[in-house]
Order: C-alpha cells, then structure tokens, then sequence
C-alpha cells in the first residue's frame, strides 16, 4: 500500500516568513495566482509554449535532454521592463559542468512575455523579493524550459548540485508528465 503524504505548503500570507527563517517555500498552484492576482486559466494558458523551445547547444555531457529560452527583465516597483538580451554564465565555482561558459539562448516568446498575467507574476515575485531584502529594482532571468525523459531518465541538473551565483530563486513547475 503507498502512502502519499501532502508537501509542506506556504500560504502566500507566510511567505515572507517562510523565505526568511526557513530559507524556501512552496506555494500550491492557487496560492501562487493569489499571491499574483492571476486566474489559473491564465497560467494553464502558457502550457503549450514549452511544447516550442529549441533544444539546449550547451550540455557539455553530450545530452539532447533539455531544451531552454532565456529572457531578461528588470522588476522595479509596479514596473516590468524588458532587459537587453545577454547569455547566461555562471563561473565553475557555481557550475562545474558548464560554468565559464556564454550560453545564448532564443528568447522566450512574445506572447508569454508580453501577457498582463507574465507581468504580474513578475511584479509579485519582486514584492517577495523586496519584502525579504529591502525595495529595490531587481534584474530577473528567466529560463523557460523542459527536461526530456524520452529513451530514459531526465538529467535536470547533470552538473550536480550547484548555485547558481544569485541571491534568490523562484522556480515554477509547469506540469510534469
């Protein structure tokens, strides 16, 4: 008989306390859209946009198992502003795998980007970030993009555990399949 057991969820009026005691938290799908002031609709909306991201020229191990866009953005306030296209780099003491390395990748599209509910998710996540460290402009990189497990198991970090040279991280799990 399997037990499944419940992860341990932050309501969205917790997340301040939860980032700066415990380190992380993690928000259910509905408390995340409150925290964002977006409808699920909106979120499920963007599904089929990972079903269109080129493959990933960078994995140094050979694989062909993940595919990636990149984007840049800068979070002030109530104000979201599209950032001038740069590659993605981590020094090896980050990366070991691939640290050291300029990896450009095709932009996301404009019809995630450019979508009020991308914009608001943004914007919520720099009030978190601003509650945790004091209000400022945050410079934000996003990274859109899916592990592949066809032919066998997904690597999703083959470069093992890492930092990934930044202060905070918000990951948001699309669907997993």
């Amino acid at each position: 008989m399997s037990l499944l057991l419940d992860p341990p969820l932050t309501p969205p009026e917790s997340l301040a306390s939860a980032l700066e005691h415990a380190g992380h938290a993690a928000l259910a799908p509905e408390a995340l859209c409150r925290l964002a002031g977006v409808a699920l609709a909106e979120l499920d909306g963007w599904r089929d946009s990972w079903n269109d991201l080129p493959p990933d020229a960078y994995l140094r191990d050979g694989g062909h198992y993940r595919r990636r866009r990149h984007s840049c953005f800068v979070v002030d306030g109530d104000t979201l502003r599209d950032a001038p296209p740069r590659a993605h780099w981590q020094p090896v003491e980050y990366n070991a795998l691939h640290g050291g390395l300029e990896r450009w990748f095709e932009p996301m599209r404009p019809q995630l980007v450019g979508s009020s509910a991308w914009g608001r998710l943004l914007q919520a996540i720099g009030r978190a970030a601003s509650e945790l460290r004091g209000l400022q402009p945050w410079f934000v990189e996003a990274h859109q993009f899916r592990i592949d497990t066809e032919g066998g198991i997904g690597r999703p970090t083959p470069e093992g555990a890492h930092r990934d040279g930044v202060d905070l991280v918000a990951v948001l799990l699309v669907a997993r399949v």
